[in-house]
C-alpha cells in the first residue's frame, strides 16, 4: 500500500523464486513421466489383472447364456467343447488377452449348475479365490398371491 509522501516498501514474497520452482516442476513431471514409460514397456497392452478379468468374463458369458436360454440346452453345449466357440465368437477382448483363463471361468459357469434352478452363489475358483457371482436371485419373481 502506498501512502501519500512516503517512499513505497518493496516486498518479496516468501517461496522459492520462479526459476526454482520451475526446475522442481519439471524434475516432477520428468519423474512422473519416467514411471509412466516404466509402467508402459512392462504391462504393454495388458492389465495389470488380466487373468482375473478373462476369468470373469468367461464365466458371465456363459452365466448370461445359460440363463437366456429356457431349454437349458446351453449348459449341455458348453460343457461339451462350446466354451471353445464362444471365446472365438462372443469372447472379445478378454479372451484374447488371456484365452485359457476365459476359458476357464466359462467351463466353472457351465459346471456350476443350471441358474434357473435357484443356485444361489458360486463358490471361489481356482487359485486367485475369485467368487462367483450370484446366479440367480428371483428378483423380478412374481410370487403367488393367496386368493380372496
Amino acid at each position: 500500500m502506498v501512502l501519500l509522501d512516503q517512499a513505497p516498501e518493496y516486498v518479496s514474497h516468501q517461496g522459492p523464486s520462479r526459476r526454482n520452482l520451475l526446475i522442481a516442476l519439471a524434475a516432477g513431471i520428468a519423474v512422473c513421466l519416467g514411471i509412466g514409460a516404466v509402467a508402459v514397456s512392462k504391462f504393454n497392452d495388458k492389465p495389470l489383472f488380466h487373468d482375473q478379468v478373462a476369468y470373469e468374463g468367461g464365466y458371465v458369458v456363459a452365466l448370461a447364456g445359460m440363463k437366456a436360454d429356457p431349454t437349458g440346452r446351453t449348459q449341455d453345449f458348453l460343457k461339451n467343447g462350446g466354451c471353445e466357440q464362444w471365446r472365438g465368437e462372443q469372447g472379445g477382448a478378454k479372451a484374447e488377452g488371456s484365452p485359457e483363463q476365459w476359458l476357464r471361468g466359462c467351463r466353472d459357469a457351465a459346471a456350476d449348475g443350471d441358474c434357473r434352478k435357484g443356485q444361489a452363489v458360486a463358490k471361489p475358483k481356482g487359485s486367485a479365490g475369485i467368487r462367483g457371482l450370484v446366479c440367480d436371485s428371483n428378483k423380478g419373481v412374481k410370487k403367488p398371491t393367496a386368493a380372496q
